[in-house]
């Protein structure tokens, strides 16, 4: 089995942008548009909206953009990222005014980022 992508929720081009393109570093490899039969089709929801997927040799992220889809159904949902240096990526996301949560646990704190719509990201 592969991972091919995972979908998420931005409620705005900007913050998706700032976000995958600017925080992850992830290029934007392509743009399309939801129809609105699609959307209802596959997901019950009246709505189009343009979709942005970005990624890297690693990992592919397809980014709904819509203000009219809740992003958080969940209170545990969340995409677990390894980064380079830890310290330096929560850095940059406290400088961009990110939500940090660490908790201690062992030799090692659980890390977590929201991103500028509430999507959860833990951080190893």
């Amino acid at each position: 089995m592969q991972l091919l992508h995972i979908a998420l929720v931005s409620c705005s081009q900007e913050n998706a942008d700032a976000f995958y393109g600017g925080i992850l570093g992830l290029k934007k490899i392509k743009t399309a548009e939801l129809k609105s039969d699609l959307a209802q089709n596959l997901f019950g929801l009246d709505l189009e909206c343009p979709l942005i997927l970005y990624g890297n040799e690693d990992v592919a992220i397809e980014v709904f953009v819509s203000d009219r889809i809740p992003v958080k159904n969940s209170p545990v949902s969340h995409v677990c990222l390894q980064v380079e240096d830890r310290e330096s990526f929560l850095d940059a996301c406290r400088s961009a005014g990110l939500p940090v949560i660490t908790v201690p646990r062992g030799d090692s704190p659980l890390c977590f980022v929201e991103d500028f719509d509430g999507n959860l990201f833990e951080i190893k």
